[in-house]
């Protein structure tokens, strides 16, 4: 029975589409969609909340909150089931293929130049 409960619950979070987490939300807004973190720690003013994502493995990271002063500040997820409407700092994820094949062939490597400015 209680597997038939999660199932329907899972089914109609699907169908609402993902929880969004908005720049200057507080913890309890945020643990109020998200639910309690699986931890939280605390470094320098920020709070950071982790939450299990399901591709843990995969990803190599869990789904991530960062408070600053109570408020926040920036998120990093991975579920679909989550998104951040703000600006996050970390780069779109990869897929395992493009992260085997490196950079791109038509990147061109960087190049120092010798000339003093002004020259």
């Amino acid at each position: 029975m209680l597997t038939v409960i999660s199932f329907v619950a899972a089914l109609t979070l699907q169908s609402q589409g993902p929880v969004t987490i908005d720049p200057g939300m507080s913890r309890e807004q945020v643990v109020a969609k998200l639910g309690e973190p699986l931890s939280t720690r605390s470094y320098d003013g920020h709070t950071y909340l982790l939450y299990r994502n399901g591709c843990e493995k995969k990803c190599g990271m869990n789904d991530l909150v960062v408070l600053d002063s109570g408020k926040v500040v920036d998120a990093v997820f991975r579920s679909p089931s989550r998104w951040y409407s703000g600006k996050s700092s970390s780069p779109r994820m990869i897929s395992a293929a493009e992260a085997r094949k490196g950079a791109p062939a038509s990147a061109a490597p960087l190049k120092t130049s010798t000339k003093k400015p002004g020259t």
